[in-house]
């Protein structure tokens, strides 16, 4: 158990290290026999050059953050809730709807004298005529919705 915080000590320590050399410069130069060296520091008679680091083209870049699946994903739960809320919506109003039309229908059933205002506040009334005619219309809308429903 003692060797465990000893080997994650040395790997911080190999870890800081590499990443501490990551910013030295790279030296390259040729010698007089044509050979081409590399190295940390430039040598006294021969003429370096300093190599360029611009990344390490050895390491496969980093995956996004976000994938495309996700993106997809997330607007697709986004659509679905939005569809959800409409339906509630529209099942809202249809509901408000069914339930003017049996008010309207239990007005009428009732009997008795019904009648309109104008926008000058004068009443006109319904004749039995009319009224039978509008509890047609209401009974049959009424059908209708009871159709549509189941």
């Amino acid at each position: 158990m003692k060797t465990l915080p000893l080997f994650l000590a040395l790997i911080s320590f190999i870890s800081l290290a590499n990443a501490t050399g990551q910013d030295k410069e790279i030296y390259t130069w040729i010698d007089e026999n044509g050979i081409t060296h590399f190295g940390d520091a430039p040598v006294q008679g021969n003429e370096a050059e300093v190599i360029n680091q611009d990344g390490n083209n050895n390491v496969a870049s980093l995956a996004p953050k976000v994938n495309q699946w996700q993106q997809d994903y997330q607007q697709d739960k986004e659509a679905k809730a939005e569809e959800k809320k409409l339906l509630a919506e529209s099942n809202e109003k249809k509901g408000a709807y069914c339930q003017r039309l049996k008010q309207d229908f239990a007005l009428f059933n009732n009997g008795g004298r019904i009648y309109n205002t104008s926008a000058d506040g004068e009443r006109s009334f319904y004749s039995d005529d009319a009224i039978a005619k509008e509890l047609e219309q209401l009974s049959n809308k009424l059908k209708r919705i009871n159709v549509v429903k189941h």
